[in-house]
């Protein structure tokens, strides 16, 4: 573990030092920047997001349209303290007293079931370098992103010598025999470990891994001395019932969250226009929904609806980085 206050006093006011995992995501090929007390990535075509998803930020809008114009990006999603926006969630668990009795039927079964097949343990990053290569690559094929570094094996053995080099990030993997099947990277930061993200084997789909992971790697969190919390980060934007249902069924409760989404300001009267409105949705249609034009429709909707609190920047002197 490590503790956040001591950056955090050396990166107040100016944000010009880098966030402790800005190496991990730039060697995975993201933008990153150090802003407004948070680690900010670009995300999707047009977007900015917080890292760790579920981090509260202390800004006023003209802060965000700040960052958006330095980013060169359109659009900017985070929980932003005082802020109106679009109904979210975040997942937690904090009870020490977590079991199988914590879990939903149905995934409890599953952890039940598959248990004796599966070995859930923490891996080296030197392990995963080798092990977690093919997972990486059905994962990025799986999600149209053949072009990602993590498919290539100089890549990803670049990104898991960053992750060997941050403190506090972790990989936790569960194996069906001798093949990894599924693995999730964690960041612990003083009491709290943060799931960053989770990559799996379609050829394990179906066996349970994912469940038996994210169980051991909960109960086996909050046994740690000074763990007093374990997310799995903030629901989908635009929604993904499902992921948000397996983390539910997990026994992480669902915490209510707001989530604020800011325009660049140079692109706000148009973005926000009926008309390219109507253009996207008929596109949309046209296209069978293959480009996810609906998503950023919905994106643009929920930046129509957001407020923001009137007032100057309110970030505590010692406010850390990475918190709740």
């Amino acid at each position: 573990m490590v503790g956040m206050a001591p950056f955090a006093n050396r990166a107040q006011a100016l944000d010009i030092h880098d966030h402790p995992l800005t190496a991990f995501f730039r060697s995975m090929g993201h933008r990153t920047w150090s802003r407004l007390g948070a680690l900010w990535i670009d995300a999707g075509r047009f977007s900015l997001v917080t890292i760790p998803c579920n981090v509260v930020v202390h800004a006023s809008r003209s802060d965000i349209r700040r960052l958006l114009v330095e980013a060169g990006r359109m659009v900017a999603v985070a929980s932003v303290a005082g802020s109106r926006g679009v109904a979210s969630s975040d997942f937690w668990v904090r009870d020490r007293g977590y079991s199988l009795a914590s879990l939903q039927r149905q995934f409890r079964q599953q952890v039940v079931r598959q248990g004796p097949a599966c070995t859930v343990r923490t891996i080296p990053w030197s392990e995963l370098c080798t092990s977690g290569l093919r997972v990486n690559q059905d994962t990025m094929e799986r999600r149209g992103l053949k072009m990602h570094r993590c498919t290539t094996a100089q890549g990803w053995g670049e990104i898991c010598a960053a992750a060997a080099a941050t403190p506090g990030l972790e990989a936790t993997g569960c194996f069906i025999g001798a093949d990894l099947a599924t693995f999730l990277v964690s960041w612990t930061v003083g009491q709290s470990c943060y799931g960053l993200m989770m990559h799996r084997d379609s050829r394990f789909h179906s066996t349970g891994a994912a469940n038996a992971m994210v169980y051991e790697l909960t109960r086996t969190m909050l046994a740690r001395p000074g763990v007093c919390e374990v997310t799995l980060g903030r629901g989908w934007f635009p929604a993904e019932p499902t992921i948000d249902r397996f983390k539910r069924h997990a026994g992480y409760i669902e915490e209510p969250l707001e989530l604020a989404v800011a325009l660049h300001p140079r692109w706000e009267h148009l973005l926000q226009a009926p008309l390219l409105h109507a253009a996207v949705r008929a596109t949309d249609a046209i296209t069978g929904h293959r480009l996810g034009l609906g998503a950023d429709l919905e994106v643009l909707r929920a930046a129509a609806s957001t407020t923001f609190t009137d007032g100057p920047d309110r970030r505590p002197e010692n406010r850390p980085l990475a918190h709740r």
